[in-house]
């Protein structure tokens, strides 16, 4: 009895302890199941690549303004929604609806609303057409004060950033630079928000605002710079900047108070101007135009100032980017002062391409030789290229441009 009591005392424990760890294994819970690490796929390359928390905002793009009618297709059947009642509507992809307003309503093909109408695709994929271009999201469709249509593209904010990066720098540039160019559309596109809030939309689609084509103007490698950067923002003092950007410096960024210099106009450091030189390659870094002084005195008219025939054109002050202060017009009713910015304005920026130049006077005709183009103010586009194409990424563009400035999520 004392040899069976032994044995007893040691396989009972060991069949105990087997039974146990079996059970263990068939329950499936043998070894704690590590959780596997969150991944996400880029919606260009298919590649897999780690997640990152981004924050969802929907924006609302105003496409366009106001007009009597549109036409709406789609590329499937999509819904129409009516955003007072939450009525839906089934309509065919097949065919192109013609959309006006009569007695304050709106008019879609044979149906009328008498509020506004969201037009919903059935496929995240799906654009919806507006006059032959698609767009991706909703289509909302609105009646103004002047009872004409309102067209808006509502949509995330990554895809308007796609929509809106060939209409700024060409998608053949290096792909750092253009994912600077993403990050500081997205951060503007942001701090900038209800900007148009009382015509019904968060921003325009013009220079105003930012310039957007829809999906028409999308391409795959900018759209890779707008999803490899996705949700980052510029932050300072942990506050989203007003990431402004222009064209081409001509060789020195701009302090924002010397463009617009009036009590609204702060001047924060990461608007202050830098020495640039990447923007060399840019054919407009040195540009010359004339205007006759006929013309001048036509145009500073037509901007609201009241002149009569123009004698003489005089630039007053530079500030450290060697831009003009102000300009002093001569005229036959007396004398003219006006801030570099606001003549530039008046006499077209697209020929006066920026307020670093000099003037001359012969035969009536105002010479002007200058360089560079737009405000100067943030980043220089065709500088950020220069950069990209010597070794720099997205992340020393943008802390070169915006002094002190942090690169953030959006959750951060």
């Amino acid at each position: 009895m004392v040899h069976h009591k032994k044995i007893n005392q040691y396989v009972l424990p060991f069949l105990l302890s087997t039974f146990y760890l079996l059970l263990t294994i068939f329950s499936g819970c043998a070894v704690p199941k590590r959780k596997p690490p969150s991944v996400t796929y880029h919606p260009v390359t298919g590649e897999k690549k780690p997640a990152k928390p981004i924050k969802e905002i929907i924006i609302k793009i105003g496409i366009i303004e106001s007009t009597d009618g549109v036409s709406i297709g789609g590329e499937d059947d999509f819904e129409i929604v009516d955003m007072k009642t939450n009525e839906k509507i089934k309509m065919s992809g097949d065919n192109i609806y013609l959309v006006k307003t009569a007695k304050g309503k709106i008019i879609f093909g044979k149906k009328q609303f008498t509020s506004d109408i969201k037009i919903v695709s059935r496929r995240t994929d799906q654009k919806i057409t507006v006059d032959g271009k698609r767009y991706k999201g909703n289509i909302i469709l609105k009646i103004n004060n002047r009872k004409k249509l309102t067209v808006i593209n509502e949509l995330g904010i990554e895809e308007y950033i796609c929509g809106i990066m060939t209409k700024e720098v060409s998608p053949n540039w290096p792909l750092e630079s253009l994912k600077a160019q993403a990050v500081v559309a997205r951060t503007y596109a942001i701090k900038n928000l209800g900007r148009h809030k009382s015509n019904g939309f968060d921003l325009c689609s013009q220079p105003h605002c930012q310039v957007y084509g829809g999906f028409e103007s999308e391409d795959e490698r900018s759209n890779k710079a707008v999803y490899d950067t996705a949700g980052e923002v510029l932050k300072y003092n942990g506050e989203i900047i007003n990431a402004l950007y222009h064209s081409s410096c001509g060789g020195r960024t701009e302090d924002v108070r010397n463009v617009w210099n009036d009590s609204k106009t702060e001047n924060p450091e990461y608007l202050t101007g830098v020495k640039c030189g990447f923007c060399e390659k840019d054919k407009w870094y040195n540009w010359s135009a004339s205007i006759s002084l006929k013309t001048v005195g036509n145009s500073l008219r037509s901007a609201g100032y009241k002149t009569g025939d123009v004698k003489k054109i005089k630039t007053v002050g530079r500030t450290s980017s060697d831009r003009v202060k102000e300009i002093l017009v001569e005229h036959s009713k007396g004398a003219l002062w006006l801030r570099s910015n606001r003549f530039r304005m008046a006499m077209n920026p697209n020929v006066i391409r920026s307020t670093n130049f000099k003037v001359k006077i012969k035969n009536g005709v105002a010479y002007f030789r200058g360089h560079g183009w737009g405000h100067g103010v943030g980043m220089c586009q065709w500088g950020a290229k220069g950069m990209a194409e010597d070794g720099w990424n997205y992340k020393k563009i943008l802390k070169h441009y915006y002094k002190n400035s942090e690169i953030k999520n959006l959750e951060e």
